[in-house]
């Protein structure tokens, strides 16, 4: 197990990210629907925390880094200046949905976050997945004529004045994005402006059968969630396993949870690409159990999942089902990400997590 360093002095008093609530045990709101059974999976630490830095194999800010980064800078301070003393690479780690916030590092620094751009990711952040239910139980599905294709999540603003807001909202960032020179700005626009469309060209292809459950409130979170959290994760559950095809869309993130839910399930992703980051692209092979269709090609979304899956045979489909679900299981639960990541042999960032940490 990969050996961490905490620095206490000045130490936030901040919750720990979820990567570190094997180690920590903190408590999980109740406002936090699901996520208590869900980390309740892992009973054993990612990492191991060490209270000599001569023992560690690198420092770590366990807590979120843009939450450090705004309100406790003179302890990252610390830490980077620590860690290069000591020879030590610094991990940090961003589980939100700030994928829009460009992060600052030094060279011996390395981010871990749950989303990226492309088109901005540095050589020094690295994509990780969600923490999510694993859906490993349902049943795989059974080919037929035409796909169905299962949608259940946020679609929509929910009132007129949260539509404009969010528009005037995206315009705004969109001529910041201009100024800075950002060539791929569409890519930008967030996950609800993404579903609305992808619905729409999926519902007017003819050759597919669509399941869509739409909602106008996040569904992850007792405040806004409509209806009883059971109630609601029951029909998730239910359009999962009803599907032969999950449509999966960003979010605030340019990222989905669903992503990982659907490959847990053995659910074949339609997986509209908006100059994503999946986690461990250099290993793992994702075109084996998913569709995926690039943000430029939107209008032919409907069109070429059809196509492509009226192509597979029984066999190819069923092979393409259970890749899912061996991607997520071999390579997206968060134990066997980190202990892949972390190979000092076999890690495809062992040289950017192993290399010389040099001296200035």
């Amino acid at each position: 197990m990969t050996n961490v360093y905490i620095e206490q002095q000045g130490l936030p008093e901040l919750t720990p990210s979820l990567v570190f609530w094997p180690n920590y045990r903190f408590p999980i709101k109740e406002s936090r629907l699901f996520l208590r059974d869900i980390m309740a999976q892992y009973s054993e630490p990612f990492f191991n925390l060490v209270d000599r830095k001569e023992e560690a194999d690198f420092f770590a800010v366990p807590f979120e880094y843009f939450d450090v980064v705004d309100g406790f800078g003179s302890y990252l301070a610390r830490v980077y200046a620590s860690a290069k003393e000591a020879g030590k690479k610094v991990l940090l780690f961003d589980y939100t949905d700030y994928v829009d916030r460009v992060p600052t590092l030094p060279k011996h620094a390395v981010l871990f976050r749950v989303s990226a751009y492309r088109h901005h990711k540095k050589e020094n952040e690295f994509v990780m997945p969600y923490f999510v239910q694993d859906f490993g139980s349902l049943p795989f599905s059974t080919k037929s004529p035409e796909p169905v294709i299962g949608f259940c999540g946020l679609s929509g603003y929910g009132r007129f004045p949260q539509s404009i807001k969010a528009e005037v909202k995206w315009y705004m960032t969109a001529v910041t994005l201009f100024l800075q020179g950002d060539r791929l700005r569409a890519v930008h626009r967030k996950g609800i402006y993404w579903r609305k469309q992808s619905l729409s060209v999926l519902r007017q292809t003819a050759g597919i059968k669509p399941a869509f459950v739409e909602r106008h409130a996040y569904s992850l979170h007792r405040d806004s969630v409509e209806g009883t959290p059971e109630r609601i994760r029951a029909e998730y559950t239910e359009n999962l396993r009803a599907s032969h095809l999950a449509l999966v869309v960003r979010g605030d993130a340019n990222a989905s949870q669903r992503f990982y839910e659907a490959l847990s399930a053995g659910r074949i992703p339609l997986f509209l690409d908006t100059n994503c980051v999946l986690p461990l692209e250099e290993l793992v092979p994702y075109d084996s159990g998913m569709l995926r269709v690039p943000w430029t090609g939107l209008r032919t979304l409907g069109e070429v999942a059809s196509k492509r899956y009226t192509m597979l045979t029984d066999t190819a489909f069923m092979e393409m089902e259970r890749s899912a679900r061996r991607i997520f299981q071999g390579y997206l639960k968060l134990d066997r990400y980190f202990a892949i990541v972390f190979d000092k042999v076999h890690s495809p960032y062992r040289n950017v997590l192993y290399g010389a940490t040099h001296h200035e």
